[in-house]
Formats: structure tokens, sequence, C-alpha cells
């Protein structure tokens, strides 16, 4: 990792961890009360004019997370977002290490090079957790991913040209007390680590409504 690089990822780390602290004393006894206005620039999957808008955070270095991407959000995606009944909006909170940032960053990256490749890019993110480490890593794993070119990747990532969104993207967590990932707002309810049947529920009962 080059200094200017090193230097960045730890500034980003100190101030992460600063929000992080003020966000669990000040904001937890408010949970979940979303302004979507604030998501407007995140990642989104579905339809605009669908009926039911869920916020999705995680933490690409978060076990739960994996298992929640293999297990929930496939299902959660055939039912609701591919029948334009859910979109989704995702924000990724890198707390706790320096991997984390630049995995942070690296989606963030991913996003404004092509928006659609993102979401295939987080799920390989997810699929080898574990198998990365470095810039050098996150750029292996986008080299199989159609609409990212990975040099402009590593320049992007190494240059810590987003860091001010993965700032942001904590920042989004602490507005509506998330803690933990993954965790689910589905209108001004949410949810951390729902399984499946949580998620049909809440999203029924919003279009029951």
């Amino acid at each position: 990792m080059n200094s200017r690089l090193l230097t960045i990822v730890t500034a980003v780390v100190v101030v992460l961890g600063l929000l992080a602290f003020a966000g669990y004393r000040l904001l937890m006894p408010a949970v979940f009360t979303p302004q979507l206005s604030g998501y407007a620039d995140q990642p989104t999957l579905g339809e605009q004019n669908a009926p039911v808008k869920l916020i999705l955070f995680e933490n690409f270095m978060c076990d739960h997370c994996k298992a929640f991407e293999e297990r929930v959000f496939p299902q959660l995606k055939r039912e609701y977002i591919d029948t334009g009944r859910v979109e989704v909006y995702y924000v990724n909170l890198a707390w706790g290490s320096e991997q984390a940032v630049l995995a942070g960053m690296a989606g963030e990256c991913a996003y404004r090079q092509d928006a659609d490749a993102f979401w295939p890019f987080k799920t390989a993110l997810y699929e080898a957790q574990g198998q990365w480490q470095t810039v050098d890593d996150l750029v292996a794993v986008a080299t199989a991913i159609p609409g990212l070119t990975p040099v402009d990747l590593r320049d992007c990532i190494e240059e810590g040209r987003y860091a001010a969104e993965v700032q942001r993207d904590l920042e989004l967590g602490d507005q509506v007390g998330v803690t933990g990932t993954p965790s689910v707002v589905i209108g001004t309810r949410g949810f951390e680590a729902p399984t499946l049947e949580v998620l049909r529920a809440a999203v029924e009962e919003e279009l029951d409504n």
C-alpha cells in the first residue's frame, strides 16, 4: 500500500470510528427513522416507481452479511425486486478495519464506473470474502465483472477518490441508529439480520398500506 493511500485510509478509519461512537450514543433511542431524500446517490436496484422502498445496510467484511447475501437476498430479489414491488437502496458501512474501508471505496468506485456493474461486483466481493486483503485483491475480483475496467478501478481506490462517500454512508447509518449489519429498513421500521420470513411480512404489510 503506497503512503498516500495509507494516509487516506488511516484518516477515514479515524473519522468513521468517531462518527460511529457518536451515533451509538446519541441516536440509538431514535432507531430507524430514515429520510429517503438522503439516499438519492446510493446504488439502487429495482423499479423507481416500486411502491415499497427498502434500505439495506451491510459491511463487506461482515460474515452475517455474506450469509444474508447468499440465503436471503436472492429470494427477496426474485419475489419483490424483479416483480417491480420493491426498490432497494444499498449502503455499505465500512466499520472496523482498513480492509473494510478499502472495500467500501472499491464499491463506491465500481458504482460510479458502472452503476449496473455494482451489483455483481458486490456479490463477487461477498463470494470471495476472506480472500481479499489488498487493492490488488479487490481489483482481481473486478476483472470478472463486465462493465468494470480494473486499471481505472485501481486508480480510483488508490487515489481515495470517493473517501468522502464512504464516510457519508456511515453517517446515513448513524442517522437511523444502525448498530449491526446486515440491517434493513422498510418504511419506518428497522430489522437487524432479518430472516426472509420477517422481510416478507414487512413488505406485504407495506404493500397492503
